[in-house]
């Protein structure tokens, strides 16, 4: 049996690793084979990607926008490599915290030229794309206020805030494009509201996924 790919994507604060470990809770429930990732971070390079990424750095360097398009790359790579490919041979259901629509959604608000993120992803994915998208739909000032509510609450010893940190009007770009991706490609975005209450946002989430898992192969009542 071929596995089935699902990614969860949204705006910084949209819920999405509450609804991730939901859903992941549901399908180990139902007995079902799962692996549960994140990029970056998914693999042990990915992991210190993750840390050059997300980190505050102190250097004063400020960096090109396509360096860090490399960066998250290089981790999309070694995770499709080791972990995503694997999973999907051996008929597992892989869950993933951000894939490829972030880097469209994320560094294309940075400015990299869709041109340029076309030709890394036919050469990284080699055609893969998953089998349905969650997008977590929130207002950036609405999320924004979850961040840094959360970010207090995790304390001074959590630093993944670079992203958090950038001005309001990014964090518009960014929601923007994941719009217009959701628009682009209906068969695969679901597109989810995130200010619904959270057991409103998973049922609207096991509406999608079910009839996916169902049609793989999938033992689903």
């Amino acid at each position: 049996m071929q596995g089935v790919f699902i990614t969860i994507e949204g705006v910084e604060g949209s819920g999405k690793s509450t609804q991730l470990l939901r859903l992941s809770e549901h399908l180990r429930r139902l007995g079902l084979p799962v692996v549960v990732s994140k990029e970056p971070g998914g693999t042990a390079l990915g992991r210190e990607l993750r840390r050059l990424l997300l980190e505050r750095h102190d250097s004063g360097e400020t960096w090109c926008s396509e360096a860090e398009l490399l960066l998250f790359y290089a981790d999309r790579a070694q995770h499709l490599e080791t972990v995503i490919r694997p999973s999907l041979a051996g008929g597992k259901v892989i869950l993933v915290d951000r894939f490829e629509d972030s880097t469209r959604a994320y560094q294309g608000a940075s400015g990299v030229a869709e041109a340029t993120l076309d030709r890394l992803s036919e050469l990284v994915l080699r055609g893969l794309r998953p089998n349905l998208t969650v997008l977590l739909d929130m207002d950036p000032e609405v999320s924004l206020q979850r961040v840094e509510v959360r970010n207090l609450a995790l304390g001074g010893e959590f630093a993944e805030t670079r992203f958090d940190e950038a001005e309001l009007d990014f964090h518009r770009r960014v929601r923007n494009r994941f719009l217009v991706i959701a628009q682009n490609h209906p068969n695969r975005v679901a597109l989810v509201p995130a200010r619904d209450p959270v057991d409103q946002v998973e049922t609207a989430i096991w509406v999608r996924v079910a009839p996916l898992l169902r049609s793989a192969g999938f033992g689903v009542d």
